[in-house]
C-alpha cells in the first residue's frame, strides 16, 4: 500500500524547488514595471515580511529565548535570497542557479570547520564533482575558471551563505520557523537594498511606479514566495536531509527549462557539462547524507 503520508514532505520538496527554479520569472516582470536591478528584491521580501510581523509579535517568546541564532541565519539566508536575486537580475538564469548549487562543496568546508567533521570519500568525490562543474561554467575561450563579472561573485556567495546557515542550522537546533523566515525575508530585503547602492542598476523606481505595480509585488510576494518558503520549511523539517538535498535539485531543472523557453540565454554544450557535473556533486552529497543517517529525519521545527 503506497504510504500518501510518507510521501506528502517529498512532493512539497520538489514542488518548493521547482517553484524556486522559477522564481526568477517576478524578480525580471519587475524590471518591465520599472523596479530595475535589486529594487525588485527589496519589494518583494519587504512586503513578505509585513503580514509575518504580527504573529511574530504574538510569539515574542521564542523570538526572545533565540533572537541571536534567529538573527544570524536570518542574516544568511537572507543574504542568500539577495545575492541569488542580483546574479538573476543582472546575469544569467541558469548560470547563478548552477553556481548556486556549489554550495555542496561549501557546506562540507563549513562542516569541516564549525562542526569538526571529517570528510569521507564521498563527500571529497563531491568537492571534485562541483569544483569541476565550476570550471567548466567559468572558463571560456582558454581563460582562467575565474568569476568574471559581479553576477558570478554574487552567485557563488549566495551558495556559500546557504551552506553557512544549513550548516550553523544544524548546530544550533531547531528554533521558531515562523519568526527564522520573517527574519529572513526582513533581512534579505535590507541586504537588497545594500547591493542596490552598492552596485547600482538601473534608475530608483519612483513611488508612483511601486504603486502602481503593488498588485503584482503583493501577489508575487504574498501568494509565491511565502507558500513555496513555508511549504519548504515543513517538509525539510519531516524528511532525511539528504533526500531534501537531491530533491532540491529539481530547481536546476526548472531554472534551465523555463530560462530555455522564456529567454535567449544561451545553454550549450559548457552549460549542460557543468550542470551535469554540479547536479552529480549534489547527488551525491544527498546520497551520503542518507547513508550516514539511515532512517533518521530531523526534527519537526515548530509552527
Amino acid at each position: 500500500m503506497i504510504r500518501y503520508a510518507a510521501m506528502a514532505p517529498a512532493g512539497a520538496v520538489s514542488l518548493s524547488a521547482i517553484l524556486w527554479g522559477l522564481w526568477w520569472i517576478p524578480l525580471r516582470s519587475l524590471e518591465a514595471r520599472g523596479l530595475t536591478g535589486d529594487w525588485a528584491s527589496v519589494v518583494l521580501y519587504g512586503m513578505a515580511a509585513v503580514p509575518l510581523l504580527p504573529l511574530v509579535v504574538i510569539r515574542w517568546r521564542t523570538l526572545a529565548e533565540n533572537g541571536g541564532a534567529i538573527l544570524v541565519i536570518g542574516f544568511l539566508f537572507g543574504a542568500t535570497f539577495a545575492a541569488w536575486s542580483h546574479a538573476v537580475l543582472t546575469g544569467g538564469v541558469v548560470r547563478a542557479t548552477l553556481l548556486f548549487y556549489l554550495s555542496p562543496v561549501w557546506a562540507t568546508l563549513f562542516a569541516m570547520t564549525l562542526l569538526g567533521n571529517r570528510p569521507n570519500r564521498w563527500r571529497l568525490a563531491s568537492i571534485v564533482f562541483g569544483l569541476g562543474g565550476a570550471v567548466v561554467i567559468l572558463g571560456a575561450d582558454g581563460e582562467l575558471p575565474w568569476p568574471r563579472q559581479t553576477a558570478d561573485w554574487m552567485a557563488l556567495g549566495s551558495g556559500a551563505t546557504f551552506a553557512l546557515g544549513v550548516t550553523l542550522t544544524r548546530k544550533s537546533g531547531v528554533i521558531g520557523a515562523w519568526e527564522q523566515t520573517f527574519a529572513t525575508f526582513t533581512l534579505a530585503a535590507l541586504t537588497a537594498i545594500a547591493i542596490a547602492l552598492l552596485f547600482t542598476v538601473g534608475e530608483t523606481p519612483r513611488a508612483s511606479q511601486v504603486m502602481a505595480a503593488l498588485p503584482f509585488i503583493l501577489g508575487a510576494s504574498w501568494l509565491m514566495l511565502i507558500p513555496i518558503t513555508w511549504l519548504f520549511i515543513w517538509a525539510a523539517a519531516r524528511m532525511d536531509p539528504g533526500r531534501v538535498s537531491i530533491l532540491l535539485l529539481f530547481e536546476i531543472v526548472a531554472a534551465a527549462v523555463s530560462a530555455g523557453l522564456l529567454t535567449d540565454e544561451p545553454f550549450g554544450i559548457r552549460e549542460l557539462i557543468g550542470g551535469a557535473l554540479i547536479v552529480t556533486a549534489g547527488a551525491i552529497e544527498g546520497a551520503d547524507e542518507m547513508r550516514r543517517r539511515p532512517g533518521k529525519a530531523r526534527e519537526a521545527l515548530p509552527g
